[in-house]
Parts: structure tokens; sequence; C-alpha cells
């Protein structure tokens, strides 16, 4: 307990560091007319948008403790990534994303590595109907996925555990009136082989000659941007008779000062796509991968911006694990409930591109005698972290 009241002393004073030294960075820090470093510099204005630049960026110093106890401090970058868009032409744009410390090896199926989040053009077709090809964001419903990683401190274990987030293939998307907005996508269901993904599969398991995954979306907003939707279904092809079913269910109050979002995610897996319920049936050796796994996930997050540079919020996790039909595996019923909860303050100096923060992150994972007898054991985690998130235009 000493140590980590220690800890928070010194996170603390890490940060208030970091914000009176803010005016070694003061050059960057006034985005709020829009214009990039190499606009600053050269003082050239830009004429056009062809082509943007950004580097995206999220530094953490951070303490870590399990169960109570204090297991490491140390800084991290979390989240490294370059990006390039622009618009050639009223009717075709363009987006390239890349993470810079993820793994530069391309995939066997999409001959693409995992750090590229997108390779892909847009084509307005008319004003309403716009489609996308290419390596791009998976189309799937709820908040928590649809905001920026770069926002994001800690996501919820459905979207933590996700293998199928940024895909190669194409979307329609079509805009039915100003307000709302439907999109079908097929895109490949995975990137890998599926050794690589699920380790050892059961003997009747065959790959699927077309491992697609089809997407039905609908964005909404009503009431003047005050509450909107974002619902989805998928449908994934994971090998031969093995499907996921993929809920997405997200909705968003915003009163302006304060806003708050709901998200319910339900996938039903079978061939344990996420491997949480294969992680623990290996917990006994080697073993296949689990059939009919099901993960079910309630996440929300509250906003609070009290004055115009402070914003302080909330975020609470409710996830289960189970598996939804008895096999020769494991029999049916709940083996894990997984708990988020999360609180912090963020400060943004001059410009929404850029803000400080400080944040508790605490998790807690709870086992069923079903798992406890595979030799899962109750566990906790917490995390106090002090960074910055930075989105710097560069051109």
């Amino acid at each position: 307990m000493k140590r980590k009241k220690l800890l928070l002393i010194t996170l603390l004073a890490l940060s208030l560091q970091g914000l009176s030294a803010q005016g070694l960075l003061s050059h960057l820090n006034d985005t709020t007319n829009g214009r990039s470093l190499f606009e600053r510099v050269s003082n050239i204005e830009k004429k056009n948008n062809i082509f943007n630049l950004k580097l995206h960026m999220q530094a953490t110093f951070n303490g870590a403790f399990t169960d109570g106890t204090f297991e490491q401090a140390a800084f991290k970058m979390n989240q490294l990534r370059l990006e390039a868009r622009g618009d050639i032409n009223d009717w075709l744009s363009y987006r390239w994303r890349q993470r810079l410390n993820s793994s530069n090896t391309p995939h066997a199926l999409d001959n693409l590595p995992s750090s590229i989040d997108y390779a892909m053009i847009s084509v307005r077709l008319t004003d309403q109907f716009v489609t996308s090809i290419g390596k791009q964001a998976a189309a799937y419903g709820g908040f928590e996925y649809d905001l920026d990683p770069i926002e994001i401190y800690q996501y919820s274990d459905m979207i933590d555990y996700m293998l199928f987030d940024f895909m190669t293939g194409i979307t329609f998307s079509y805009q039915v009136t100003p307000t709302q907005e439907i999109a079908l996508q097929v895109v490949n269901s995975r990137t890998a082989s599926m050794d690589d993904i699920y380790g050892q599969l059961p003997e009747d398991v065959e790959e699927s000659r077309a491992p697609l995954a089809y997407t039905a979306n609908w964005n909404g907003n009503f009431f003047s941007d005050k509450f909107r939707t974002r619902w989805s279904y998928s449908l994934l092809s994971l090998a031969k008779g093995y499907n996921n079913h993929f809920y997405a269910i997200g909705n968003e109050l915003d009163l302006g000062k304060f806003n708050m979002y709901l998200d319910f995610y339900l996938s039903d897996e079978e061939l344990d796509n996420r491997g949480i319920i294969s992680t623990l049936y290996r917990l006994q050796g080697d073993a296949d991968c689990i059939k009919n796994a099901r993960y079910e996930s309630w996440v929300t997050k509250l906003n609070y911006r009290f004055q115009p540079k402070w914003n302080i919020f909330v975020k609470g996790m409710y996830e289960n694990a189970s598996v939804y039909k008895h096999t020769d595996q494991l029999e049916k019923g709940k083996y894990r409930t997984a708990y988020g909860y999360f609180g912090g303050i963020e400060y943004y100096p001059t410009t929404e591109n850029l803000h400080f923060f400080a944040s508790y992150i605490g998790r807690s994972y709870r086992f069923t005698d079903k798992a406890k007898t595979l030799g899962a054991e109750n566990y906790s985690t917490s995390t106090l972290s002090i960074g910055l998130i930075y989105h710097i235009p560069l051109f």
C-alpha cells in the first residue's frame, strides 16, 4: 500500500512537471487554425487537400500492480502511427495509416502486415453512395470500437482480443438521409493462417475456401446530433462449416459538456476466435481450440467537460466468457467474468490535437468453479498512468 501511494505521488509530480515544461513544444501546440508544421516552417499555405500527413502518438509513464502488489514502473510508447490521406478530386480519395511500433511481417492471406491499419481508396459514385476498397476498419458498430485507437487508454476484452478489426475488402455505404447511413461490407475474415490464429485445431476442422466476413451496419443521428447509434451484425466464415456471429449495438448521448456511450457486444464463435476460453482449456496442457465459445460485453464511458480545457471521465466494463453448447471438450456454462473500472482527468492546453492526462485503470477477473477445475485463479490488476496524446499535423 505504501508503494502504491509513493508511486501515485511520483506520477502526479511527473504530470505537473510535464505540464509546466510544455513551453518547450510551444511551436507545436498551437494547431487551432489547422495549419501543419510544414506551413508554419515554410510560411507557405497549402492550396488543396490532396496530401495531408499526421503523426499520432500516445506516450505514458505507468505504474502496474497485480493483486495490490507493485510490479513495474516504466515509460511506454503505447501508440505511434503515421497517416497520409487526401482528396485527389471531388470523387476520389485515399487513406494510409501504419503503426510504427508493430510488426511489419506480411500475413499469409492478405500479404499485408498487421502494422498497416488502412491502405485504401474511396470512390464517391453519387452524393449519397460511396465505396471503399482496400485494407480498412471492419464496419462494426459500437462507440468504443469506433473511436480512434490513439484516444483509447484500455479497450474492453471484446475489442482487445479481436483478431479482425482492420481487414482487406470492400465497403458500400449509402447515406439514406442527412442523418441516417447504412453500410454493407465484405472483407477477409482473417489475415494469417489458421494455425497462427487458432493453434492446434480439432481434427474435423477444414480451412474455408472463402474466408470472408459480411457486415451490415447502421449509423444514425437524432435530435440535432444529441443521440447517435452505431449498430451492426457480422457473419464471419472461420472454417468450413464454422462461423462467427458478431453483434454490436452502440448508443451515444451528447449534451455538450456531458456525453456518454453505452455499447453491447455479443460474439458467438463456433471456433474460439478470441481465444480466452481456449487459453483456460490449455492450462492443463496442449489441447485443441475450443468450439462454441460465447463472449458478451457491456461497456460504458461518461465524459464531463467541466472547463473548456479540462475533462474528467469514468469508464466501466462487464464481460462474460462462456461455452454456449456442450461438446466433448468443455461443458456448457460461464467460465469467466471480467470487470473494468477506469477514471481520469484530461487537460487540453490550446487545441483538441493535444492533451495530457492522468488515469487509473482497474481490472478484476473472476472465474467460475468450471474454470477453477482447469487451474484458473482469480486475480486483479491496476495501472496508474500519466501521459500525453498528440495528433501532430506534419503536412
